[in-house]
């Protein structure tokens, strides 16, 4: 045989190895639409309230009490209300306990207001409203929804009984850290939206269901919750306002910064993780996770102090997202209700 031969030869074994490929790819794609295509579209559990022109999904739990306020669960930036159930169902076994779905998440249709924590104040504001909870409130927003939290209870504090913050963010949690930090938190936000995109056509293609990405998400989580998280990324996938909140975020913080004083003796509990899923090894602008943990608790510890009934606690053995999970962060929030209690008592 040769030399022209066997070029020739390699040739056509490479054409067919690409062809073979070609299909194999054209047939995963092709099941993964069909699989994607035939996800059901799950009811909600709780209501549909209007609000902005749109809908909102609401989800309230445990016994109405007039001399007890209710809890609203605020999600952190693009997290499902579905990703707080446990610690719903178990703070619901003393107080009313309400989460919600921000628009663009879940049950919750998209609308064209930016994702900034003052429109997300706005946004439950209106449907709080819309729901009919006319009493006080203990506001209990984790990560981004802490920002919520604040900004809502500077611009309503007649309505405000008390604020849990989990793991909260801090409108000065990048400046804290130093240029370096912030310059290089700024690039991989922009790496993140980058990435979320390609996220979306994945998801939109149903490779991520097939790969059962959505099928779990923390300790606990039952086959129900699932099911539901499985469809409600098919029907109303949360990358569009996932990717506002990312690009509004320096705004977000600004408007912490502005809700930022102190709140007399207004109940609060600042619930710090433990620690970073990361560990202590990887850095960001010559921070480490470790480091960055420091710093985020010395933030939280300085939130608590807004208040003279504020105080800053630790959950052990918990991460950012873990936190919602355990127990004892149920315990922390409902350790406001007799404060609060008092507080309405005597008029405060």
């Amino acid at each position: 045989m040769t030399l022209e031969m066997r070029k020739m030869k390699i040739k056509r074994i490479l054409k067919y190895f690409g062809i073979s490929v070609a299909i194999l790819i054209m047939g995963f794609l092709i099941v993964a639409q069909i699989a994607y295509q035939g996800i059901p579209q799950i009811e909600p559990p709780g209501k549909m309230y209007s609000v902005n022109g749109g809908e909102i999904h609401m989800y309230c739990t445990g016994s109405d009490n007039d001399e007890k306020p209710t809890i609203i669960i605020i999600s952190g930036g693009g997290i499902a209300s579905l990703e707080y159930s446990k610690l719903q169902e178990k703070l619901s076994q003393t107080v009313r306990t309400c989460s919600y779905d921000a628009a663009g998440i879940s049950w919750s249709p998209a609308n064209d207001i930016p994702y900034t924590a003052k429109n997300m104040s706005d946004e439950l504001y209106q449907l709080l409203r819309a729901a009919q909870i006319d009493g006080p409130i203990i506001l209990a927003g984790h990560a981004m929804g802490g920002i919520t939290s604040l900004v809502y209870s500077a611009e309503h504090d007649e309505r405000v009984a008390g604020i849990a913050f989990i793991d909260t963010s801090h409108y000065d949690q990048t400046g804290y850290f130093g240029e370096e930090f912030t310059e290089t938190f700024d690039k991989e936000m922009k790496e993140a939206l980058v990435n979320l995109w390609l996220i979306e056509i994945g998801n939109n293609l149903g490779i991520l269901n097939l790969m059962g990405v959505f099928n779990h998400s923390g300790p606990n989580t039952d086959e129900k919750d699932s099911e539901m998280r499985v469809s409600t990324y098919r029907w109303n996938p949360p990358f569009p306002a996932i990717k506002s909140m990312i690009s509004n975020i320096d705004l977000s913080s600004e408007q912490g910064k502005e809700a930022h004083y102190v709140r007399g003796d207004l109940p609060m509990v600042v619930i710090s993780a433990s620690g970073s899923p990361a560990g202590n090894s990887r850095e960001i602008g010559g921070i480490t996770t470790g480091e960055y943990r420091k710093g985020l608790d010395e933030l939280h510890k300085d939130l608590a102090g807004l208040s003279s009934n504020g105080k800053h606690v630790f959950v052990n053995g918990t991460s950012h997202t873990s936190i919602v999970h355990h127990d004892e962060t149920a315990e922390h929030i409902l350790s406001l209700i007799p404060l609060t209690v008092e507080n309405l008592e005597n008029g405060d």
